[in-house]
């Protein structure tokens, strides 16, 4: 992930021109939280069995974000997104990384290629051609296809990485392709263990050996000491399971993008075609698998940025296709798609108050990503329509037909009442407390044999609650302002303008987990009022804040003012912090406010020179929950003696029964779940920096960084 420290480096040179005080800093992500709610929303409960499937086999990624479908995929270790890859064929990829399928670092990850995801296909029958009804074979022409992109995006400007998001794979790490099936035979596959708890009296030595009471006739061998009233882990039972057989046919070395474009300025993906004519594959219970290895870099030289060990090594995954009758010109399918998200309607904000909307607050047009991925020229029809929830038509575009030249000579589709057209409608204000508007776009070809029609809509659902955002909800890095003062003092401020007067009556703002917890600090909540064009005087101050996660709660986080606040104008929110430690904000790298982002260190505002927007939302005027999200009792859970030799004491739970306190590392790696008694036992851990997460009916209550001795 050495993206990060290439990144940091060009903002500290580029800033430190300008400002010798302070830096923005970028850095990655340690959880996925949409994976994180996608595997509470939808648990493994257990394997599946599902029918196999029959040719094609296809998957765009296109329509859906999460796990992988179901219908083609046995398993999750693949996040669909559409917010990472740098113009895909068609919009949405499977994006393989570092963290597993409950959107955390892998517990066995190392600063040494690691064995990371592993995505694989349901069984797929290939033991027939069903077109014929006879046996498959060699003569049926069997090809699988695929596209794919190393992460971490690609620079727009030399030595300026604007267009970076994620981070791009070592060329020790590795994206490979497998095919395999199941043999019918059993084989020994591990142990199932159970607690055997030292007796009263008995120590052992590492290398003593005692009967194993849970498999009579075997011994146990003690790996290390163990002494009276230990518990131990013993095996109970020999487990069998399927045998695989699973052969490599192709595989990659980390690259950057970059590289890709040096040789040819439209290759932000590459295709793989492969020729299946091993009579082994032809058979019932076919199936193949993409596997990626990864590697965390822990090198000291970036010490001094909180947070930079995070996901790392992306690869995305796109246009997965196995059928017959191809060949090895089967480059290029017959099908035009949206590549990329389409925008809001708005000029500025992703949402706003309904209450504050007013025409004026209208872009003058979308701007769509749309691609010919076709071999010749196609014929294609565009439209965009509105309706207001839960189901009134608002307007209709016409646009006239216009041809669409193939990508791969000409890029992306460019014509204008197609990729850039004119928003000719307004909202209509109906004094409700709020509003919710879907704009689908339609892109397509005329006539038939398109070969897949949900990558041609695009879906953006305009919502007015009540509150203003720059961001699209979703962190794709984290944003710090890194302090180089003797005494530091920074603060970040984003600009928000009223239609007419309103009162604040909270800030939501998303904080990433880092590193060690260590942006784990106290800020003040700031309101400012307008001086020609930059914050002025302070309106409202709220000290002793602290950076409650996002990834604790799975969503944004209120923080309330001890009353409300009157505003009129131009207005703007953000933090002050008088310490050298890296808040780490969300930072969504797919909206774009540099216009209304602003920081300061010294005496004076600099505007902000990265592309994005730092996920901080100002809720205004009447109350109301549109999250669905139950507000939270303040926690008075306490954890001490902090730091300890082994003992913690914990108090606040004189009225709360079922506690439980899961174990963390700084990786997020979860080491232990234990009851909480009043005591936990920490005296078996290596000295070093624990998570205690406290939860009941499994809701997060509280979350504390404990250091052991």
């Amino acid at each position: 992930m050495r993206f990060w420290k290439i990144f940091f480096a060009v903002l500290f040179i580029s800033v430190l021109i300008t400002n010798s005080y302070a830096q923005e800093v970028l850095t990655g992500l340690t959880r996925n939280v949409v994976i994180q709610k996608e595997a509470l929303r939808h648990p493994v409960t257990s394997p599946k069995n599902g029918e196999a499937v029959k040719l094609p086999f296809f998957d765009d990624f296109s329509g859906y974000i999460g796990f992988p479908q179901e219908k083609l995929w046995s398993d999750r270790q693949g996040f669909v997104n559409a917010t990472y890859p740098i113009y895909p064929p068609t919009m949405g990829v499977v994006t393989m990384d570092a963290l597993d399928d409950k959107g955390r670092i892998y517990s066995h990850a190392d600063r040494t290629p690691f064995a990371a995801d592993t995505l694989t296909s349901n069984l797929i029958r290939l033991d027939s051609n069903f077109t014929f009804h006879r046996p498959m074979s060699a003569s049926d022409s069997l090809y699988f296809s695929f596209y794919y992109q190393p992460g971490g995006g690609c620079k727009s400007q030399p030595a300026v990485a604007w267009g970076r998001v994620g981070d791009a794979p070592e060329s020790e790490d590795r994206l490979i392709l497998e095919f395999g099936y199941a043999t019918g035979q059993d084989i020994f596959i591990g142990f199932a263990y159970g607690d055997y708890v030292i007796e009263e009296g008995q120590y052992y030595i590492a290398g003593d050996t005692i009967p194993n009471p849970f498999m009579p006739g075997c011994i146990y061998i003690f790996e290390s000491n163990a002494f009276a009233g230990e518990v131990i882990q013993m095996p109970t039972d020999s487990l069998f399971g399927p045998e695989y057989v699973w052969n490599e046919v192709w595989s990659t070395n980390g690259t950057t993008l970059d590289s890709w474009l040096a040789e040819d300025n439209l290759q932000y993906f590459k295709q793989v075609l492969i020729p299946i004519t091993d009579p082994q594959y032809f058979r019932p219970n076919f199936q193949f698998r993409f596997r990626n290895y990864a590697s965390l870099d822990l090198d000291s030289w970036s010490a001094n940025v909180t947070g930079w060990a995070s996901n790392c090594d992306q690869w995305h995954i796109d246009y997965v296709l196995l059928d017959v009758n191809r060949n090895q010109h089967d480059l290029y399918p017959n099908d035009v798609a949206f590549v990329g998200p389409t925008t809001t309607a708005l000029a500025h904000y992703q949402a706003m108050p309904w209450n504050q909307y007013r025409p004026s607050d209208m872009a003058t047009s979308f701007h769509n990503e749309l691609a010919n991925i076709s071999s010749g020229v196609k014929n294609t029809f565009y439209n965009y329509s509105v309706r207001k929830a839960p189901n009134t038509h608002i307007y209709t575009s016409t646009v006239n037909n216009e041809n669409a030249q193939p990508y791969f000579e000409s890029g992306l589709h460019q014509y204008q009442y197609h990729a850039e057209p004119d928003i000719n409608f307004v909202y209509e204000y109906d004094g409700a407390d709020s509003a919710t508007f879907y704009i689908t776009h339609v892109f397509r070809m005329e006539g038939a044999n398109d070969e897949c029609l949900t990558n041609d809509t695009c879906r953006f659902v305009q919502k007015f609650y009540n509150y203003y955002a720059y961001d699209d909800g979703t962190a794709e890095a984290g944003y710090s302002l890194l302090s180089t003062m003797t005494n530091p003092d920074a603060s970040l401020a984003l600009q928000f303008t009223l239609a007419e007067p309103d009162t604040l009556r909270s800030v939501r703002m998303w904080f990433n987990s880092v590193l060690d917890d260590d942006n784990f600090a106290e800020f003040t909540l700031m309101v400012w009022d307008d001086n020609n064009g930059q914050p002025g005087n302070v309106l409202y101050e709220l000290p002793a804040q602290m950076p409650n996660h996002a990834e604790e709660y799975l969503d944004f986080v209120s923080y309330y003012p001890e009353e409300p606040v009157y505003l009129e104008g131009t207005f703007y929110v953000g933090f002050r912090q008088t310490h050298d430690i890296q808040l780490n904000l969300g930072f969504d790298q797919n909206s774009d406010a540099r216009g209304f982002i602003f920081y300061k260190t010294s005496s004076s505002w600099q505007q902000s020179f990265l592309k994005g927007a730092p996920m901080i939302r100002p809720v205004l005027g009447k109350y109301f929950d549109h999250s669905g999200v139950d507000p939270r009792p303040e926690m008075t859970l306490h954890c001490y003696p902090n730091p300890t030799t082994g003992a913690v004491q914990v108090s606040g739970l004189e009225q709360m029964d079922d506690v439980s306190c899961q174990v963390f590392d700084v990786y997020g790696r979860l080491l232990q779940s234990m009851p909480v008694q009043g005591t936990l036992d920490l005296s078996a851990y290596q000295p070093g920096v624990y998570l205690l997460q406290f939860t009941q009916n499994q809701k997060v209550l509280k979350t504390e960084k404990i250091i052991k001795q």
